[in-house]
């Protein structure tokens, strides 16, 4: 039977996310609230299937678009919707989240976005990701200070050092998108702003300790809570991207996005090496 959509397993709408940047397609996961706070594929945007038929119009027609539930059903239906509303390309993950098995990102839509209003010039998004990154690295020094195990100790600071180095990348993106330095001022914000006490991705480090406390006693706990992080701030700047009422700004978290699908990618590899290691 002729659905007008097409089925792809997990490994398919893997491939298909890394060969496309960040902005070209639509990832719609149809659960309800509960189940995309509990964890959803970075860089989701979230309608649940009940709201769907009222919210066609915020699914781009020219763009290609994956619908994704728990395990293949409500998604097939999306699917359905999406289809005949005009979708360029249609497709629907038939394992849903039970057969992911990938990175994923956790809690609401709204996490993260009370640092942002959406109407912030290219400057200003630049500046809150980096003093998030800067967060981060601290956080993980600090964790660092504490560690009773050398390789867990090294790993940390590794971390650390792999935010001074995407911090500085930013600041270069930025120079080369706008010809000038970035204001320090815009770096030494207030620690009252929403965004300065956010670590990469939108999480406080209290939300961390309290979702992760045994994450960080073994190597290979570490790399993963780092994955979780860079996971954690695809699907941030994605939604922010989609927020974001200023075009040079939204192509910038588009960017940012696409960098950290590649720092996945090599949080990846280095996890492989330590488990064989182990």
């Amino acid at each position: 039977m002729r659905t007008g959509y097409r089925d792809l397993t997990a490994d398919e709408v893997r491939a298909f996310i890394k060969s496309r940047r960040q902005g070209t397609y639509t990832l719609l996961d149809v659960r309800q609230d509960w189940e995309y706070e509990e964890e959803h594929i970075p860089g989701s945007f979230h309608i649940p299937l009940p709201e769907l038929s009222d919210r066609l119009h915020e699914i781009p027609r020219d763009k290609p678009a994956i619908a994704y539930c728990r395990s293949g059903g409500r998604s097939s239906a999306a699917a359905a919707m999406l289809r005949d509303n005009k979708v360029a390309e249609v497709y629907n993950l038939t394992d849903g989240m039970s057969g992911w098995r990938g990175e994923a990102a956790v809690g609401p839509g709204s996490a993260g976005l009370l640092a942002f209003s959406g109407d912030e010039s290219t400057a200003e998004v630049v500046a809150l990701a980096c003093r998030m990154e800067v967060q981060l690295g601290d956080f993980y020094r600090t964790m660092a200070k504490t560690a009773t195990v050398d390789d867990v100790r090294d790993l940390l600071e590794k971390l650390a050092d792999f935010e001074d180095r995407h911090q500085t990348w930013l600041l270069t993106i930025y120079q080369k998108l706008t010809g000038e330095a970035l204001d320090p001022a815009l770096l030494t914000a207030s620690a009252q702003d929403e965004g300065a006490a956010m670590l990469e991705g939108g999480l406080t480090a209290e939300e961390f300790i309290r979702r992760n406390t045994p994450a960080l006693d073994t190597p290979t706990g570490v790399i993963e809570a780092g994955m979780m992080f860079e996971a954690q701030a695809l699907d941030l700047y994605t939604r922010y991207a989609a927020r974001s009422a200023n075009e040079a700004s939204r192509a910038l978290l588009y960017k940012m996005a696409d960098e950290e699908k590649r720092h996945l990618k090599a949080l990846g590899t280095l996890l492989d090496k330590v488990a064989r290691k182990d």
